[in-house]
Order: structure tokens, then C-alpha cells, then sequence
């Protein structure tokens, strides 16, 4: 008999019958025991066992993993992600893991390896996530679900040669992935040289250069160095009171909130808003309703996102705004804001604190300015090669994601017996 056929064949058997359900931890002699939080568990990869807590306060409301057990996160979306593990080779035999993951030792009638790819597979993900419960993003896949979920049960040999053989596959398939990842990174660090060697630099490479600007070391002779605020008027915004309803609803100006912090990344015009104020909103608070092309920048939570107003729009406090005058291209602003001026955006930030920039800080600002021109030219240089990179990127990606989808589809295949591994070898 085929293995294919021997798994298609094959009793399917709740998974209650063929392990045990996260087991208590047996007499722990180590002071000391490896901790895996989630960070520390990858998509059933590698774990990191680096973390070692005291065992008596690990044994007490923490989730026991020994050699030979398989666990996987039950917490969304680390479920959906695939996070699990297939426990080998610990530190001492064992550790402990937060309690978002379920544990299943199998009996011997269940090989390891086979179980940790049936819980990888399409059918074990998607059922997982529609038998969660609770809301946002505390929802939780039920350990009764994964006692209730039945498998195929054919020979250990044929359990072996499934998990060897998708073991082998899958190691193919990650190393291309790994490859595109690394190209994407690469392609990324290009692409944001190119756009701050352009931005600083302009498209005459070869011009005579001199130091101007902390930020920025080299600057083209012939450019000035100006305040940000004798060739933009600065603006800020404000937030109308959020007692008066008729302010805040059916309303149709575009108001720029931390809500659209997300939408901005890398997007060079916003042409609409999360939220939207009305004329007696503008009317009775310090908001201003500013022309399409100013100028926006966030100054705390993500400090330095910036996108150029694609229609007349007001924005919260938590943006500075610029309407450019006719020395200064909004575009090409936007370009100093979104790559070259970010390091030193950076420096509002000291580890975990980030301070908002301050209006005498805007008012700070100091930029280089070239010909009006050669802003044109540098703006239009860098869509063009900026497009060729995206372009490449997106199309390295793509395969990413095929890659993801075929690896998937393969360990389904492979477990329910939808195609034979040894012919397949």
C-alpha cells in the first residue's frame, strides 16, 4: 500500500486519545529553568532559550514543555502567524512557556514530528481560529478544540516519513524565502540611500560640496541653508471639543489625526482622513482648515510622519503643518521629511520616550534649499528610480508570499494523504 493511500485509509482519531493535555511539570531540581515567552517561540522553528527564571516561581501558573512535547500559541494572532513549537534538545529537558500556548504530549502511538505539522496545517489554522473565543485581542483557540480535532492515524513508519520528507521540503522552500527577504531588505537600504543621496546631493553627483547642516554633511556648494520658516508659513492644529457632537458627525472636512499616522508611511499625498470636523468645529477652536499641498508632519507618538494634503484639510495638535511659498517645493519637502531629515527626527527619541517636538523646535528647523529647479529635477528623478525599486521589491515579495502559500499547501497535502511523500521524494 501507497502511503497515500495508507493516510487516506487511516483511522482519523481525536486528538484526546493520542496525547496528553498540557502536562504538570514533574520534580524540578535546577534552581533555575528556561523561560520561552512569546518572543522566545517561532513558527515551529528554533526557540530561544536563552531566559532562565527561578523554577519555583516558574512552576506556579506557567506552562510545562519537556523533550518530546509540542506546543503551539492558542492567543491571537500568534496562532494565525503559526507560532509552535516541537520541544527537542532543551536546556535541562524541559522549560516553561507562557500559558497563551497549549501543550500536547502524544503517546506513543503519535510520533512528535507528525503532530507538530498537522498543527501547521490549513485545516488544524483555520478551524483553530473559527472555534476562538473572546474579543479583540485577547481571543484564545479553546483547548477542547484541539482535544476534539481528529488526525490520521497510519503507521509510525508512514507518520516518520511524512515529517521527514516535509522536514526536507519545507527546508527548500524557507531557504528561498530567506533568500527574497534578504533581497527586499537590501533593496529597501538602496532604495533609502538613493533617496538621501539625491535629496542632499542632487542629481550632479560630481558638484563641489561643503558641511552645512548637522543632518546633513555634505551639501552642494551652490545650495543655500535656510530657516524651514522663511520660505514655509508653519501651522499647527487643534482637536474641537468632543462634547459637541454636531461637530464631529456627517461632516465633510478632513481633519488629520494620529489615525492616519498608519496610512502615511511611505505615501507621499493624502487625499482623506480617518475622521472629519465640520465648519463650526473649525469656527469655534484654534483648528485651521489649510490648502492641498501644505505640508504635514507628525511631532509625537510616530515622530517625523509626513504626507503632503491632497485637499484642503485641517489637522490635530499632534501635527505641524507647512505651506510652502514659491522658493519651495512641497514635494520636494516632503521628500527632506520623509528620508534625508529622519535621523535627525531620531534624535526626539531616547529609547522607549518619545518627546513631542516642540514649536520652538519647528520653528528651528533649518533646511537646504536648491534652485527651484533642481528641486523639480530631484523630485523627479526619484520617482522615476524610486518606481524602478518598488517595483522589485513588490515583486520579490510576491514570491515571498507565493513561497508562504505553496509551503502551506504542501504541508496540508502531505498529512492528509493528498499526495504520496515517497513518490513525491
Amino acid at each position: 500500500m501507497s502511503i497515500r493511500d495508507e493516510v487516506l485509509n487511516a483511522q482519523k482519531i481525536p486528538l484526546r486519545h493520542l496525547a496528553e493535555l498540557n502536562p504538570r511539570p514533574v520534580s524540578i531540581r535546577q534552581e533555575t529553568s528556561v523561560y520561552l515567552p512569546m518572543e522566545a517561540i517561532s513558527e515551529f522553528g528554533p526557540a530561544d532559550t536563552s531566559r532562565r527564571r527561578p523554577s519555583d516561581e516558574l512552576q506556579r501558573g506557567y506552562s510545562y514543555i519537556a523533550d518530546g512535547d509540542v506546543a503551539y500559541a492558542k492567543v491571537t494572532p500568534c496562532f494565525e502567524n503559526g507560532k509552535g513549537l516541537v520541544a527537542g534538545h532543551l536546556p535541562d529537558g524541559h522549560a516553561f512557556a507562557t500559558t497563551e500556548v497549549t501543550v500536547l504530549r502524544p503517546w506513543p502511538v503519535l510520533d512528535k514530528s507528525y503532530l507538530g505539522w498537522h498543527l501547521q496545517s490549513e485545516s488544524f489554522l483555520s478551524g483553530g481560529a473559527a472555534s476562538m473565543t473572546g474579543s479583540g485581542g485577547l481571543r484564545r483557540v479553546p483547548d477542547m478544540f484541539a482535544l476534539t480535532y481528529k488526525i490520521p492515524l497510519p503507521s509510525l513508519a508512514t507518520q516518520r516519513a511524512i515529517a521527514d520528507y516535509l522536514g526536507r521540503e519545507t527546508a527548500r522552500i524557507d531557504t528561498l524565502i530567506e533568500e527574497q527577504q534578504r533581497l527586499i531588505e537590501m533593496l529597501r537600504e538602496r532604495r533609502f540611500a538613493l533617496r538621501v543621496g539625491v535629496a542632499l546631493r542632487g542629481t550632479d553627483q560630481a558638484a563641489e560640496v561643503e558641511s552645512s547642516l548637522p543632518w546633513a554633511n555634505e551639501l552642494p556648494a551652490h545650495w543655500r541653508v535656510v530657516p524651514l520658516t522663511s520660505v514655509a508659513r508653519l501651522e499647527s492644529g487643534h482637536t474641537p471639543s468632543r462634547s459637541r457632537e454636531d461637530w464631529w458627525q456627517d461632516c465633510y472636512i478632513p481633519w488629520v489625526s494620529l489615525h492616519d499616522v498608519g496610512m502615511m508611511r511611505g505615501v507621499k499625498y493624502l487625499h482623506d482622513t480617518a475622521q472629519r470636523i465640520s465648519d463650526a468645529g473649525i469656527a469655534n477652536s484654534s483648528a485651521r482648515l489649510l490648502p492641498a499641498g501644505t505640508v504635514v508632519l507628525s511631532r509625537d507618538a510616530t515622530v517625523g510622519r509626513t504626507a503632503i494634503m491632497g485637499a484642503p484639510m485641517a489637522t490635530s495638535q499632534h501635527f505641524a503643518a507647512w505651506v510652502c511659498g514659491p522658493e519651495l517645493d512641497p514635494e520636494y519637502l516632503w521628500v527632506l521629511f520623509e528620508d534625508a531629515m529622519q535621523p535627525f527626527f531620531d534624535s526626539f527619541q531616547n529609547g522607549s520616550t518619545i518627546r513631542t517636538i516642540g514649536m520652538g523646535d519647528l520653528k528651528a528647523f533649518r533646511i537646504p534649499l536648491p534652485p527651484l529647479d533642481e528641486q523639480c529635477r530631484i523630485v523627479e528623478f526619484l520617482d522615476e528610480e524610486t518606481s524602478k525599486i518598488d517595483m522589485l521589491i513588490e515583486e520579490a515579495a510576491r514570491f515571498v508570499e507565493l513561497s508562504k502559500e505553496r509551503r502551506s499547501a504542501l504541508i496540508t497535502a502531505a498529512v492528509t494523504g493528498q499526495i504520496d511523500v515517497r513518490e513525491a521524494a
